[in-house]
């Protein structure tokens, strides 16, 4: 069986960055967008699973335009992970109130959903201007929590959401040699907070595994086979 599932969902008209409100409400969709090989791609899944090299790879291979997320984080997450914080800390920690001194809130993350959406829209927008040369959009962020991911699905409904999945030693051995916003030892702590697709989502979602004994993943050959089941 080929490691990548594809979703089989209808797709729907893209997003338009002009649909977006300024009180951070997610874009509706609206039709207009240019769209050449396949569907606009959300990669995501936990830090050090290879999200952002799967967008690189279809921006190279695939002739789609590849956003990072973490590129759009504002500047309140991005100090938190800078202090290493993100997630609780401990379970006592929850119990005693002081989840907010050292996680994201609610409000953080629904405002940076938000903001993936509408960063998203004028992204295809963009693209949409260069006519008949436009390109599908790839984006690579973790998106914890399903109601958050749901926030950016609810936008761009014609969006493949790309579950890219790893163990946890291959994720602890690449996060351990840097690069990364997140060290090993927050990548941990991150583990725990991740909400994996489930029922309904993980109908509409493709899964793709990408493991490998040295910690550095499947390789290209075997990524590049598992994209190009998306296009199938």
């Amino acid at each position: 069986r080929d490691l990548l599932e594809p979703s089989r969902r209808r797709m729907a008209a893209p997003a338009d960055a002009a649909a977006v409100d300024a009180d951070n409400e997610a874009p509706a969709a609206a039709a207009g967008d240019g769209r050449s090989a396949g569907p606009p791609l959300f990669f995501f899944g936990l830090p050090g699973s290879g999200k952002t090299h799967c967008g690189h790879l279809a921006e190279r291979e695939f002739g789609y335009t590849f956003r990072d997320g973490d590129s759009w984080l504002p500047e309140d997450l991005l100090e938190s992970l800078a202090r290493r914080q993100g997630v609780p800390r401990t379970l006592p920690q929850l119990a005693s109130g002081h989840q907010r001194a050292s996680s994201f809130t609610d409000e953080q993350r629904h405002r940076y959903a938000c903001e993936v959406a509408k960063r998203m829209a004028a992204a295809r927008a963009e693209e949409a201007a260069r006519g008949s040369g436009a390109r599908p959009l790839a984006v690579s962020q973790a998106m914890f929590k399903r109601k958050y991911r749901d926030v950016i699905r609810t936008a761009h409904p014609d969006a493949l959401f790309v579950w890219v999945r790893a163990e946890f030693p291959a994720i602890q051995a690449r996060l351990s040699r840097g690069g990364n916003l997140v060290d090993a030892e927050l990548g941990h702590r991150m583990a725990r907070d991740f909400e994996p697709p489930e029922g309904e989502e993980a109908l509409s979602s493709a899964t793709l595994e990408n493991n490998g004994d040295d910690g550095q993943g499947l390789g290209d050959a075997l990524l590049l086979r598992n994209l190009r089941a998306l296009f199938a």
